[in-house]
């Protein structure tokens, strides 16, 4: 155990006396009190070879409604061409009324517990970091026009993404809440290259004039997978309305080559007119898309662990730039992730309402596969209903990588993207639940005090030979001030828990994990944004907090 570490005994409550050992983490880019070292490793690490795909299927007749009484045995699914055996089949409708939580809490105690359980849930990303002006004021008074004229049935968040992730406003059906958010946030001025003189000689199109750059592209992608990361934690579906102009990425080149036993291609793509390559097909082979072929599985595997849908709404409506590869890059995403692109039309505000309706009736499928083999290719999805006049659509399929690496890769991103969840304008992450009473400082504690109380079963708990039950969590506090860019304090440290089995049990049925956190801060108002990590799942939580000290 490194030099620097201390024990720590906490009383999680009055049956039993829980040995949690505190060692700090390295968290980058963490302010004034940062501290460093290693992270103590459990005797026996738990290993998986396989992993659970979730494909929603939504159904519809002739006429375009909801085909609501399927069973099971109607549905047949294939991964690349093989019959998959469905280990869990559900029909999800949304509800006569969306429940809410009701959650009283003291003045002085937050939590990141999600208000609204509903078996749908919408997003709408307002993109500012790909497109120019004149596009972003446009979807910004088409968004303002969908908030007006509709009614919000089911519980609706709206982010703005530039250089990062930034939450609008929360989950809420009050329509005249998101309405006053959208209106309040004015998207940050920025140049793109593209957008030059040459690109505005015509009035009527400009090919190839796609309004972004190769950093505007790789932050859509980080931020889009930061979002799926903060979504994980609501249960049912997520469709995702993103609001964009896109960019010009084929994200799924591996299938756009792949032939299936009549030789002819599983997709079709544009031809050139000239008996060569197509500028699909020469993208597809391009060096941005190998630059950005690791991020973009990332991503794909963290929209559908999140049960994340993208319906994608050009916010570009009847442009005169035709920007035919990004619009690709639309359909793409929706079909890969079982949503639907709205391109080409001037009525955005129908194109988002037309978005909602679609994803909230659909069924669910999820097997484990039968290939083990983790390659990292592309496998396709094919499923089927022998039910004539009925259309389904559904995420076509997902990259095959290897579950331990994808541990591996997510642990070695784990501080940088836990120090991204604790920006003050970062949206709360839910996969990690808990509560946490923030203290004043006293006469007899000079100092801020946080006490969290971290629901233990959303976290990951390792058995041990020896028949305890370790886990190990990272409890952090950042405080700003009036610079909201940079924290002026923090306190970040990791807790290591090893129970027996009968502390286990009790400490499962208290519902709760304790963790303190003291931060020394100057007199005036602060806003404090708290962090849970669980260091073996690397899933976190977050919520903001505010406190005065005399």
């Amino acid at each position: 155990m490194p030099s620097n570490s201390r024990s720590t005994v906490f009383t999680a409550t009055i049956l039993f006396v829980v040995t949690l050992t505190a060692t700090p983490i390295t968290v980058p880019a963490a302010p004034a009190q940062e501290q460093k070292g290693e992270v103590a490793k459990s005797d026996t690490t738990l290993r998986t070879n396989t992993r659970l795909v979730v494909t929603d299927v939504v159904v519809t007749d002739g006429s375009g409604k909801p085909v609501t009484n399927l069973s099971a045995d109607d549905f047949k699914i294939l991964e690349n061409g093989h019959p998959q055996r469905v280990a869990n089949f559900s029909f999800h409708q949304p509800a006569a009324q969306v429940a809410s939580r009701t959650i009283s809490l003291p003045p002085d105690v937050v939590t990141n517990m999600p208000t609204y359980t509903a078996s749908t849930m919408n997003i709408i990303l307002f993109d500012s970091a790909n497109g120019d002006a004149t596009e972003h004021a446009y979807a910004r008074d088409e968004l303002l026009k969908f908030l007006s004229t509709s009614e919000i049935h089911e519980p609706l968040a709206i982010f703005a993404l530039h250089t990062d992730l930034k939450l609008l406003h929360d989950f809420t059906t009050d329509g005249k809440a998101l309405r006053a958010a959208v209106s309040a946030y004015k998207p940050p001025a920025s140049f793109q290259a593209g957008d030059s003189i040459e690109s505005r000689a015509s009035a009527f199109s400009n090919n190839g004039n796609f309004h972004t750059s190769q950093r505007n592209i790789e932050t859509t992608l980080n931020q889009l997978n930061a979002l799926a990361k903060t979504l994980i934690g609501y249960p049912g579906r997520k469709n995702l309305i993103w609001l964009s102009e896109s960019f010009p990425l084929d994200l799924f080149p591996d299938i756009a080559t792949q032939v299936n036993m009549s030789g002819q291609d599983l997709r079709t793509s544009e031809t050139s007119g000239f008996g060569g390559p197509s500028a699909r097909e020469k993208m597809q082979t391009a060096g941005d898309f190998k630059n950005y072929a690791a991020l973009v599985k990332k991503v794909s595997d963290a929209l559908m662990n999140a049960h994340v849908a993208i319906y994608p709404v050009d916010a570009g409506g009847l442009s005169r730039d035709t920007r035919l590869a990004a619009q690709h890059t639309m359909k793409d995403m929706a079909s890969w992730t079982g949503g639907r692109a709205f391109i080409n039309r001037n009525d955005i505000a129908i194109g988002m309402k037309d978005s909602l309706d679609d994803g909230s009736i659909y069924y669910t499928l999820e097997y484990y596969p039968d290939n083990k083999q983790w390659d990292g290719q592309f496998r396709s999805i094919k499923v089927t209903v022998d039910r004539p006049g009925i259309s389904l659509h559904y995420r076509e399929g997902y990259y095959a990588v290897d579950p331990e690496k994808l541990a591996k890769d997510e642990a070695d991103r784990v501080a940088e993207n836990f120090s991204r969840s604790l920006q003050a304008d970062a949206p709360s992450s839910t996969a990690i639940l808990f509560q946490a009473q923030i203290t004043p400082p006293s006469a007899k504690v000079n100092k801020v005090v946080v006490t969290f109380h971290v629901d233990p079963k959303t976290l990951t708990f390792e058995h041990k030979e020896d028949g305890h039950e370790f886990a190990k969590m990272n409890c952090a506090v950042w405080a700003y001030g009036k610079d909201k860019n940079k924290p002026i304090m923090s306190n970040n440290d990791t807790v290591t828990a090893n129970f027996t089995r009968e502390e286990f049990q009790l400490m499962m049925k208290q519902q709760f994990l304790p963790c303190k956190r003291e931060i020394d801060l100057k007199t005036g108002a602060y806003q404090l944004r708290l962090g849970v990590l669980d260091r073996s799942s690397n899933r976190m939580g977050t919520a903001s907090a505010s406190v005065t000290v005399p």
